[in-house]
């Protein structure tokens, strides 16, 4: 995802899960171009709120992942190219 899909997309989960502690936040180059990059929010969530991120998270059409007490989110690896397929 590009910086301002990630900073829109933290910003719906923080509307979405207010009294959550979200302890750090990153984004992380995926290519070398550093125009795409991984999301990961260090935060403890219920049961509730994790469903309500991993909502968000799908509505987008990204992945999350849990990993110790973080939320790694990024763009899925296949994407849509447009073009038809001809049988």
């Amino acid at each position: 995802m590009r910086r301002r899909e990630a900073a829109r997309l933290l910003s719906e989960i923080c509307k979405c899960v207010p009294d959550a502690f979200i302890s750090s936040i990153s984004l992380t180059p995926i290519s070398r171009s550093k125009e795409e990059f991984d999301l990961r929010i260090n935060v403890s969530l219920d049961l509730k709120s994790l469903m309500n991120v991993q909502s968000i998270v799908n509505k987008r059409g990204m992945i999350l992942k849990e990993d110790q007490g973080s939320l790694l989110i990024y763009g899925s690896q296949t994407k849509p190219t447009g073009m038809a397929i001809i049988a």
